[in-house]
């Protein structure tokens, strides 16, 4: 039996097998135009600075900067893509609509002046996440991005296609949509099977790649189905972030929309435990 599941795991890393690229946090103090979490963000006079409908300014979650962090498609070659979400005890979510940008933000500055200054970000009342309250960055650090390689794990909705697939192939056996692992598996054989897809090298702050939750994929509800792709996951760590209480977030987007440079539409969730 042990080696019937040991091949099913081996077949689920061969289909599932991607890359994505792992963020490593820095205690280096950023400049305005570096990839990075927290603090004040890059920003022009010509731009208006997201509010959200109430006209109270957004904070800067993250940034990265691809003229430095290069990176291949489905992501940007150039430019600097930031995230943005509301200082309130939700920390910007909207649990009736994961998608409305309110009060979070994704924008992108595909052409970036490198003769703005912080003193004239500044002038232009800007806020700096280090001064918000409910917000999940402890500071501003500066990040770094490197591709690496991956497989599925149990909280992405990809997972359960893969397994059905894979399944098929070890036990020549066709099963439903709804034919999870865990019900399909018995206690000792889910149990050598979670032990054995349980390690992975991948990092919890990336971009791309599959996403982890505490608690479950909000694309299991079909209005969000279009959201396959993981933009950024910025988890828990230390010092640096604390969502609530041990939590995770994400945002999503199609990858036609991440190819268009197109990000009026974004999936954007955290959970906690």
């Amino acid at each position: 039996m042990s080696d019937k599941i040991k091949e099913l795991v081996e077949k689920i890393k061969d289909l599932s097998k991607t890359e994505y690229y792992g963020i490593k946090i820095s205690e280096e103090i950023p400049d305005i135009f570096d990839s990075k979490i927290g603090g004040l963000p890059y920003w022009t006079p010509d731009k208006v600075y997201p509010t959200n409908s109430e006209g109270k300014k957004l904070f800067l979650l993250a940034q990265i900067n691809f003229d430095k962090d290069k990176v291949d498609t489905p992501l940007p070659k150039n430019g600097i893509l930031q995230f943005f979400i509301y200082d309130d005890d939700v920390m910007g979510l909207n649990f009736d609509d994961f998608t409305q940008q309110n009060n979070f933000r994704v924008i992108y500055h595909e052409n970036i002046d490198y003769q703005i200054t912080k003193d004239s970000i500044s002038q232009l009342d800007i806020p700096d996440s280090k001064n918000a309250k409910c917000y999940p960055i402890c500071g501003e650090y500066k990040i770094s991005l490197k591709k690496d390689t991956e497989y599925a794990n149990f909280h992405d909705i990809r997972f359960d296609n893969f397994f059905r697939v894979a399944y098929k192939e070890i036990y020549n056996k066709d099963l439903k949509d709804d034919d999870y692992y865990f019900k399909i598996l018995n206690d000792e054989e889910r149990k050598i099977f979670e032990k054995k897809l349980k390690k992975t090298n991948s990092s919890n702050h990336k971009m791309l790649g599959y996403s982890y939750f505490t608690q479950e994929d909000p694309r299991y509800d079909k209005k969000y189905a279009d959201y396959d792709t993981l933009l950024l996951q910025i988890d828990t760590e230390g010092k640096y972030v604390m969502w609530g209480d041990m939590g995770i977030g994400n945002f999503f987007i199609s990858k036609k929309s991440l190819l268009e440079k197109d990000f009026n539409k974004v999936l954007y969730n955290w959970d906690c435990c």
